[in-house]
């Protein structure tokens, strides 16, 4: 992953989630996707966010020790039900901070009660999750992805550079 990709991307998903709300999660648009959806209870545009998970090897850190240990490899994939519990267990908390991994754009998002969500962004054959606006059907005006192979994809508007 390009650094400058990486800068530019953690700069797009910070402005579009630090503030909001974890406000619930639905079945993906495929077997086996988890949306998460973020909303901005304030006059913060755009207000209504998502979190799309494809691979999920998906963690909360309670700990700075266990946000050093994590990585993709010492997580297993889980289930529908294993996903929506640990979502559900921390339904309306705020995103306070976020940032990407250095080599793989894995996901952090650190909530105010200082845990943080994990989302693997390393898949050579898959994307990990997306980031968007809106409903995500082609309306918004954002995208960000974590791509095969350590890759970011952004789509933005023209006046975020």
């Amino acid at each position: 992953m390009k650094r400058e990709d990486r800068n530019f991307a953690e700069r797009a998903i910070k402005k579009l989630l630090i503030g909001s709300q974890l406000d619930g999660f639905q079945f993906g648009i495929g077997p086996g996707i988890v949306r998460v959806c973020f909303s901005h209870y304030s006059e913060q545009d755009p207000d209504q966010l998502w979190l799309n998970i494809e691979v999920r090897k998906i963690a909360i850190i309670a700990s700075d020790e266990q946000l050093t240990t994590i990585s993709k490899e010492t997580l297993e994939e889980l289930d529908d039900e294993e996903s929506f519990q640990l979502l559900l267990r921390n339904r309306r908390e705020k995103v306070k901070d976020i940032w990407l991994g250095e080599d793989s754009p894995h996901l952090y998002i650190s909530l105010e009660s200082g845990k943080v969500l994990y989302v693997n962004g390393h898949d050579e054959n898959y994307e990990c999750w997306q980031v968007g606006d809106n409903h995500g059907y082609g309306d918004g005006d954002w995208l960000i992805v974590a791509v095969p192979g350590n890759e970011i994809a952004i789509w933005s508007p023209e006046e975020f550079k």
